[in-house]
């Protein structure tokens, strides 16, 4: 009866670990919103001729608002890219000493690049990097203002529950 309990605890602890780390996104664009800011406000791109600026902005139908999430091997990690700006610049964390700025960067191989997104339940996800760790998520600065991004040190919080949704 003790190995069956054993051997019935390692398939469910296997089947767990699969749900974690088996995220898959199929082919296609996503919308980021925040459960903060609703589906009113999506992650997009700057338009103002450097191209590489992020915020929240009205949801609209804009490429630069369109997110592809391509996973990076079998590493569990993910890279976001925009219609817009295309493969050749990824999401990327402004290696500034701060390291809490984003930007759209020519896509390389650094652990900066490399996201990886973890179910928070209900549709919502965090949004981690490689580099920095799950100690800080991708974040809406709460100024009055609420579309300026960040990453900002892991909490329970609204402005770091992101929701992917299909988009086309």
């Amino acid at each position: 009866m003790r190995s069956g309990v054993r051997l019935l605890f390692v398939v469910v602890l296997l089947i767990i670990a699969q749900n974690v780390y088996s995220q898959t996104f199929s082919n296609g664009y996503y919308r980021l919103t925040t459960q903060w800011q609703g589906e009113g406000k999506s992650l997009d791109v700057v338009n103002d001729g450097t191209n590489n600026q992020l915020h929240l902005a009205k949801t609209e139908n804009v490429s630069g608002q369109a997110w592809k999430i391509t996973p990076i091997g079998d590493t569990g990690y993910f890279r976001l890219t925009t219609e817009w700006q295309g493969e050749s610049k990824s999401l990327d964390v402004v290696n500034d000493g701060k390291n809490n700025k984003l930007q759209l960067a020519k896509t390389e191989d650094v652990s900066g690049q490399y996201w990886k997104i973890t179910s928070l339940g209900d549709g919502y996800y965090r949004l981690t990097t490689q580099w920095q760790g799950e100690g800080k998520s991708l974040d809406v600065v709460n100024d009055g203002k609420n579309d300026q991004i960040q990453l900002a040190k892991t909490d329970d919080v609204s402005g770091q529950a992101w929701k992917i949704k299909l988009f086309k």
